[in-house]
This record gives structure tokens, C-alpha cells and sequence, in this order.
């Protein structure tokens, strides 16, 4: 499956826009997504927490939109902040 590939930022945009419409996640304003090994072609990211917290009859009722979410996008990988391509001396 063809997954867009985002920046981090680019991709906690979207899902805040998708999950802002869902019911129970009107008020979030952060969303922490953590990077993650995919396993057999899976998704490459997941969705840890949200701000402010949102119940687990919330976070149910978004199952379909968070996992059509990681079908659709893939996070880039960007390189480490000390490889900055200048050798250490």
C-alpha cells in the first residue's frame, strides 16, 4: 500500500485537522506521535497521546479515522540533529 510520506509537522497537522472532527476530540491542541518500527509493512508511527486527554469511549469511536490515518501516511525519517554533515573534531 502507497502511504504519503510527512514531516513530523506535517503529519501531527493533519491528524489534529482529522481528529478535531471526531466526536470527543473538538477541544484537542496536541498530539504526540512517536515513531515506531514497521512491522511487515505497517505503519511507522503511532499516535501515543493526545492534550487535553480524551476518554476511552472517545478514543474508540476515532479507532476507524486514527487507523485510516496510518494507512494513508507514513513519517519521514529525518536524520539525528548532531549529523549535521561536518565531522566532529
Amino acid at each position: 500500500m502507497h502511504r504519503e510520506i510527512r514531516s513530523h509537522a506535517e503529519l501531527r497537522e493533519i491528524c489534529l485537522r482529522e481528529l478535531r472532527s471526531c466526536e470527543g476530540f473538538e477541544r484537542i491542541d496536541e498530539i504526540l506521535i512517536q515513531p515506531r518500527v514497521a512491522p511487515g509493512g505497517g505503519s511507522n508511527w503511532t499516535l501515543a497521546g493526545f492534550r487535553p486527554r480524551v476518554g476511552n469511549a472517545a478514543l474508540r469511536g476515532a479507532r476507524g479515522a486514527i487507523d485510516q490515518l496510518r494507512r494513508s501516511y507514513e513519517l519521514r525519517a529525518d536524520p539525528p540533529a548532531n549529523m549535521s554533515g561536518a565531522k566532529a573534531h
